[in-house]
């Protein structure tokens, strides 16, 4: 059960959108003849572009995903052919449908590279869209939370089901314990007692626990404890007589 609940709390960790062809920008006007078609790849981080001219002519190449925002896929920068510091970079963007490029040049001063955009943006507008890849990721990610939420809950059912039962057992334990004592009939002298004096008592004891659990439909027992003590002593014994004793015999037994 935990290696299932970290298996899921990784996945939500790392969750990483990864349907090839699922989004893409297709249909993009860029000027009077060329259009162009973007198929992302958002596992791989590329977007496959395709160039088609009026007159028939077909040209393909990826370029590599910077960022991938909420509206937004944003490529890394692009080498312009314009000149040797320039390059460029370009939006695909859900909120407009549309492609918007922007050209940027290298510029050095006192040996530090300064960024600035080299030209207003160009924007294209696109005829088929599918960009919906954060309301996917959401669904996706709610779909987890659920899925971690069952499993807390089976979880938690497991444990209340396995208290219980400990419970249970814990009730049935103890409603099949019994305490038995049984005190001794005859006084016997002091000087006679010793580890033997209640052999009699310890029989008497095991024939009353086979009664207890026989009653109660159990055929064996456990002795828990069992133990011969002296129960009373006549302190006061007449004169010239030797002090006397009574012994039982006290425990606990468990029927089964």
């Amino acid at each position: 059960m935990k290696k299932a609940l970290l298996a899921l709390l990784l996945n939500f960790m790392f969750y990483d959108i990864g349907f090839a062809d699922s989004y893409y920008f297709k249909k993009c006007i860029l000027n009077e003849i060329i259009s162009a078609d973007y198929l992302i790849y958002l596992d791989k981080k590329i977007i496959k572009v395709t160039l088609r001219t009026t007159g028939g002519d077909i040209q393909k190449f990826e370029d590599k995903i910077e960022l991938i925002k909420k509206d937004q896929i944003v490529t890394e920068k692009i080498k312009s052919g314009k000149s040797q510091d320039s390059y460029f970079i370009y939006y695909l963007d859900t909120k407009t449908d549309s492609v918007i490029k922007q050209n940027y040049k290298y510029k050095k001063i006192s040996g530090i590279d300064f960024v600035k955009p080299d030209g207003p943006k160009e924007q294209s507008y696109c005829a088929d869209v599918k960009g919906d890849w954060d309301k996917v990721k959401k669904e996706e990610a709610e779909k987890i939370q659920v899925e971690l939420k069952t499993e807390k809950e089976k979880e938690k059912k497991k444990r209340e089901e396995q208290l219980k039962r400990e419970a249970q057992e814990k009730k049935e334990e103890e409603e099949n314990k019994y305490d038995i004592s049984i005190v001794g009939k005859n006084w016997i002298k002091l000087s006679n007692y010793k580890n033997t004096s209640g052999k009699q008592l310890k029989i008497d004891f095991d024939k009353k626990a086979s009664e207890i659990c026989a009653l109660n439909g159990k055929e064996n027992f456990n002795i828990l404890e069992k133990k011969v003590e002296i129960i009373e002593m006549d302190k006061t014994p007449a004169f010239g007589l030797e002090a006397t004793i009574k012994l039982g015999v006290k425990g606990t037994v468990e029927c089964k």
